[in-house]
């Protein structure tokens, strides 16, 4: 597949960003790799970003929601900042439709890669943060997050977080519990992702977060999701 060129994006977002700029946030480290792109890859970008989409969903926490307990913000900040939701808000943007890929990563769909597409998200968010400030970033990721942000609120509210509503559809439809296991873990220690798999009869799903709780979330969110729809 052939990438869209990063001007369209920019007019879609109403980014007042050079697209040679904004282009930095797409370039995968394969790309880069293949054609000796001196810019290098996204990864630094992928990194700044993760920092400031965090900071962004705890001011953002903190200051709408002033009864909510540390506990309930917790627990709504990992669901907003997970990998899985990173790469739906991904999705909703169109940003894989802009990621540079080397041929490798192309034939082996690296598109369609929850990875690939939240990181692009992150690195988004960093170039906007560089190049218009933080209270502009945290503008864009509110926009992107807040729906999700309110929902699990109101879901957690009265039933509890996603690990809770994943263990009381699986006994409403299957009569049994979700069984959790660790898939992997990599990364530098003040780097680590945790990949979580869930299974609830025969059904699975996959979350990563930077602890096992965090991924225990995604994951139990992606199959909840999918069994809400049976």
């Amino acid at each position: 597949m052939k990438h869209k060129p990063i001007d369209q994006l920019a007019r879609d977002l109403k980014l007042r960003i050079a697209p040679e700029t904004l282009e930095k946030a797409f370039l995968h480290s394969s790309y880069s790799n293949e054609v000796g792109d001196p810019r290098g890859s996204n990864e630094r970008l992928e990194f700044l970003g993760d920092a400031v989409i965090d900071l962004a969903v705890t001011s953002h926490l903190y200051e709408a929601y002033p009864d909510a307990d540390e506990g309930r913000l917790t627990k709504a900040k990992s669901v907003a900042v997970s990998r899985p939701t990173l790469a739906e808000k991904a999705d909703e943007l169109g940003l894989a439709d802009y990621l540079r890929l080397g041929k490798g990563e192309e034939a082996n769909n690296g598109r369609e890669r929850p990875n690939n597409r939240g990181n692009a998200f992150e690195a988004l968010v960093a170039i906007l943060y560089l190049e218009r400030g933080f209270s502009y970033a945290q503008k864009f990721v509110i926009r992107c997050l807040e729906a999700d942000i309110e929902r699990y609120l109101a879901e957690e509210s009265t039933t509890g977080d996603y690990k809770s509503l994943l263990q009381e559809t699986a006994q409403r439809l299957f009569d049994c519990r979700p069984a959790y296991a660790v898939a992997e873990s990599h990364g530098k220690e003040h780097r680590k992702e945790f990949t979580i798999s869930v299974a609830v009869a025969g059904h699975r799903s996959v979350g990563r977060g930077r602890t096992k709780k965090e991924a225990e979330q995604a994951a139990a969110k992606q199959l909840y999701l999918i069994l809400e729809e049976f």
